[in-house]
């Protein structure tokens, strides 16, 4: 598929890392476990991190971490470019934004 030279110039930021941290803010689930969106290296992913807790091991209570979970990765180009429209109005960067307003719904009269 033939691609815009905007949408070059952002795979080729996503892909040196210019982009990369958390993407909108981070939310709690009812039971206790986080959930967030971040870019890593490049590479958007969804992650959701359990509670962890408290077990009694025979003479004390020990604190275990909750278990890591990868829910979705967006990993070829056209996925990421997907990700930036999407997304894109949550990360910092004008020219990220710009490009995910052309994809914004239009309201209805």
């Amino acid at each position: 598929m033939k691609r815009s030279k905007e949408e070059n110039n952002l795979l080729k930021k996503l892909a040196s890392g210019l982009l990369d941290g958390l993407v909108g803010s981070d939310l709690e689930t009812s039971g206790g476990s986080r959930v967030w969106t971040e870019i890593k290296n490049g590479k958007p992913a969804r992650y959701k991190k359990g509670p962890g807790g408290n077990f009694f091991n025979g003479k004390e209570n020990e604190r275990h971490e909750g278990v890591l979970h990868t829910l979705e990765e967006w990993d070829t180009d056209e996925e990421k470019l997907e990700f930036l429209q999407k997304f894109g109005w949550l990360i910092d960067d004008e020219e990220v934004q710009d490009y995910s307003a052309k994809f914004k719904p239009q309201k209805k009269k």
